[in-house]
């Protein structure tokens, strides 16, 4: 039987939602959740990952640390900051800085950061507000050293041409000059995260196979994707309730 299909339109908000709850029911999450540890840093994508994990909002502003916003590289003041990152260890849920959980953990844990680039071999880009890397700094190396997971939640509004080609450009101390913050750029290339899309997202949600064919709007959809779904006739009524 031939699959149905459909075009759709994901403006941003219901974009992260789709990845939040796609990084949710991961099944790997689902076992630190009960026998693990996982450490959810704080961003517009990774608020929605605790909503659907957790149950609760973070807010925007006060779980998302560094933004852009009004043409600058800014951060939130820190009277505005909420109490950090989420700390989950054996279902307790706590938050604060992620220090002492990190140095706890072993392979099957959990590490969930959003990034600010993806290209189209599934590389990503971190740009870097703190001079020491901020919490992902001291991350990677244990994440890497000990076999834990990075989970990367990443929207293709994201997308960049190449990764790669940042190498070498920025920099606190190397740029001159900044429209606000300088900052420096983190790349993580393809294979050394779980990187979740929109397009991961309805595998995920709804076994649908998707296609980017288009980005952009106007008004509240500025910034959103247009996808190509192909699957059951079930499943894709289901997407199209849940983004209606």
């Amino acid at each position: 039987m031939k699959p149905e299909t459909a075009l759709i339109v994901l403006p941003p908000d219901t974009a992260r939602r789709l990845i939040g709850h796609a990084v949710a029911a991961l099944p790997q999450l689902k076992r630190a959740m009960v026998n693990g540890r996982i450490i959810i840093a704080g961003s517009g994508t990774t608020r929605h990952v605790v909503q659907a994990l957790l149950g609760e909002d973070p807010g925007h502003a006060a779980f998302t640390i560094g933004w852009i916003q009004g043409g600058k590289f800014a951060e939130t003041p820190v009277k505005g900051r909420g109490p950090g990152p989420y700390l989950v260890e054996h279902s307790h849920v706590s938050r604060g800085w992620p220090g002492p959980l990190l140095e706890q953990f072993e392979a099957g844990d959990i590490y969930i950061k959003s990034g600010n680039a993806i290209d189209a071999e599934g590389n990503v880009g971190i740009l870097l507000g703190s001079p020491v890397g901020g919490s992902i700094g001291s991350a990677l190396p244990i994440i890497y050293a000990r076999g834990a997971e990075l989970i990367i939640p990443i929207s293709l509004t994201k997308l960049i041409p190449s990764v790669a080609a940042v190498g070498g450009k920025l920099g606190q101390q190397r740029l001159s000059r900044a429209t606000g913050a300088p900052l420096g750029y983190m790349p993580i290339m393809a294979g050394f995260a779980t990187v979740v899309t929109e397009l991961d997202a309805m595998r995920i949600l709804y076994d649908l196979t998707a296609t980017m064919v288009a980005s952009g709007g106007a008004e509240d959809c500025e910034g959103a994707i247009t996808l190509h779904v192909e699957g059951s006739t079930g499943k894709i009524e289901e997407l199209m309730k849940a983004i209606g």
